[in-house]
């Protein structure tokens, strides 16, 4: 600007006549009033230019004023160029006032753009990656049980469960023991959330003492255990839709659920939790009433039939379960390829936001409650 000022008042030029001709068409677009410099524009006839100085004066004045309205540097640049102000770097010297100012930090919208690309969790084999979660509370029943702790395969998806009257390391313990290891082995990863009933001492041992991976989602990314969650919301909506009036009865209704959900195929891979696990479709109570094509084989046979056809059952199960591990890898795929789509879809969303260590940062008021929310004039 010095140039230009320079320019319009005693006409010096740079020695470089390409840089001569250039400031000669800048200052085309200057005037020089009383010693004042301003510049001719498309929002007012005349621009008032001023030094850095001056514009640090105005910029406290204009956003923070009596008519001041904290806005955006966009905003702000605007109301700075109807106020016949002029600068230059004005857009940049707004921002940077922006992103300095207390108040506009303090009370700025929550930003619910995910901050980080979606990073998918696979499993390489069958009840090697579990994820575990409590459902709860729920009704009441007579034997006191309120809760559900759910664990669900993150390959198969086949999902364990047991009623709980109170929520304990022991109980989790137990569980882990009964449900999970006596009955397919001993996992690699356990996948949990960071409550005490799972962040705990005994937690911990049981796992170190079997070698198993525990992993805690972070309290910032609950969706880390997303499979868990999703377990549990579908234990859930089938309950809500077999239960009817008394709703304390779900303890009756969960093993029907469980084998309900884990005979259902998948949309995904068009299999069962169940066929993943033991290579062929479960027998139904339907197919026993309604005589389905496996099972009228076998109503009217004679004795001497019958026996052709288990061994001929046997020799086509055998091919089944040798046919099993091309099932689970094909399931696999299209698993993947799905998990793939989410993904792009995901990271469209992604507004990238890096710290590094030393950075300063606001955090975020969280309140107790599911339905309490920030008070109107307090800060976010």
């Amino acid at each position: 600007m010095d140039r230009v000022l320079n320019y319009l008042k005693d006409e010096t030029q740079p020695d470089n006549r390409q840089e001569a001709k250039k400031l000669n068409l800048e200052c085309a677009k200057y005037v020089l009033i009383d010693g004042e410099l301003y510049k001719m524009s498309y929002v007012r006839p005349l621009t008032k230019c001023l030094r850095p100085e001056e514009a640090q004066e105005v910029m406290k004045v204009v956003p923070k004023g009596e008519c001041g309205t904290h806005a955006r540097s966009r905003s702000l640049v605007m109301r700075i160029l109807r106020q016949r102000f002029l600068w230059p770097d004005i857009h940049k010297v707004a921002q940077s006032f922006v992103e300095k100012c207390p108040r506009c930090q303090y009370y700025a919208d929550m930003q619910k753009q995910p901050a980080g690309y979606l990073k998918l969790i696979n499993s390489s084999w069958p009840f090697a990656v579990w994820g575990l979660d409590c459902l709860g509370p729920m009704p009441t029943t007579i034997r006191s049980y309120k809760w559900i702790l759910v664990a669900i395969d993150y390959f198969t998806k086949w999902i364990e469960d047991k009623p709980l009257a109170r929520p304990t390391a022991e109980n989790v313990g137990n569980f882990l023991w009964a449900n999970i290891v006596c009955r397919y082995g001993v996992s690699m990863v356990i996948i949990t959330d960071n409550s005490t009933l799972f962040a705990n001492q005994q937690v911990h041992d049981f796992c170190g003492k079997h070698q198993i991976n525990l992993k805690y989602a972070s309290v910032w990314h609950p969706h880390t255990n997303r499979q868990a969650e999703t377990a549990n919301k579908n234990i859930l909506n089938i309950l809500k839709k077999r239960l009817d009036g008394v709703k304390t009865l779900w303890p009756d209704e969960r093993p029907g659920t469980l084998w309900a959900y884990n005979t259902t195929p998948s949309e995904v891979t068009q299999e069962s939790p169940f066929s993943l696990s033991f290579g062929m479709d479960a027998i139904i109570p339907v197919e026993l009433e309604h005589f389905s094509s496996r099972i009228e084989v076998t109503a009217n046979s004679d004795p001497e039939d019958l026996q052709n056809w288990m061994n001929d059952n046997d020799n086509s199960r055998q091919v089944d379960l040798d046919l099993l591990e091309q099932k689970r890898q094909l399931a696999a795929l299209k698993r993947l390829e799905h998990k793939r789509r989410v993904e792009r879809y995901f990271n469209r969303k992604v507004n990238p936001r890096d710290f590094i260590q030393g950075d300063l940062v606001l955090k975020r008021r969280l309140l107790a409650g599911n339905n309490l929310g920030v008070p109107k004039l307090e800060p976010n």
